[in-house]
């Protein structure tokens, strides 16, 4: 785990008051392994390119031809990426499987780098623990997981789901939530648990999630 979450902050993580009319069907998003190979992940408009250089170099690249190359960051194996629908971002779950794994999300600027955000991820952990009842969530105790993106790719569908109990938060309530998010804002526009999340939304990816 490379840094812990932080508590909630109520003016940050309001949910927007919106009937889920107003929020994008998700889209069939790609996604592509991160193990021992070597791998370029073009953008779905085929402006730039996601540079991952294996085991043995696990970083990742921006690349928009050779001379606008910019670093991103290390991932941990396996992992599984996905590039936004309009090409303006991407995310990871680092180390992602069905046992852990952190959602970790970046937006691409005009300069063609790669600028990261935890506001998403902390918000979804941050509502998993008010609706259990805690103050704050201890960061071994909560799993993160980007399940795909809205067709224009304004918005990303983002999991948290209880893990472990190491502190005084008691997963007695609910298990997992899914959240739909604003990627420019971080704000979450619309929040479903368990169950009903898988009602809502039927075709996400939910092989990935742990039975409840």
């Amino acid at each position: 785990m490379r840094r812990p979450w932080l508590a909630p902050v109520a003016a940050a993580f309001t949910v927007a008051a919106c009937s889920s009319a107003e929020v994008q069907a998700p889209d069939e998003t790609d996604s592509t392994t991160l193990s021992l190979s070597t791998a370029i992940i073009p953008s779905p408009d085929g402006s730039m390119s996601l540079v991952y250089g294996g085991d043995d170099n696990p970083t990742l690249v921006l690349s928009a031809g050779f001379l606008r190359r910019s670093p991103v960051g290390e991932v941990a194996v396996p992992s599984r990426l996905s590039w936004s629908p309009d090409s303006r971002g991407f995310y990871v779950n680092d180390s992602g499987s069905a046992s852990w794994s952190t959602f970790r999300l970046w937006s691409v600027n005009a300069r063609v780098q790669a600028i990261e955000s935890t506001a998403i991820r902390q918000g979804a952990i941050a509502e998993l623990g008010r609706l259990n009842g805690c103050d704050s969530v201890p960061g071994a105790d909560a799993t993160t997981h980007g399940m795909g993106w809205s067709p224009d790719g304004a918005r990303v569908y983002v999991l948290a789901e209880a893990r472990r109990q190491t502190g005084a938060c008691i997963w007695k309530d609910v298990d997992y939530i899914v959240v739909v998010a604003d990627v420019e804002t971080g704000r979450m526009v619309e929040i479903a648990q368990g169950q009903e999340a898988r009602r809502r939304w039927p075709t996400l990816p939910w092989a990935t999630v742990t039975a409840p």
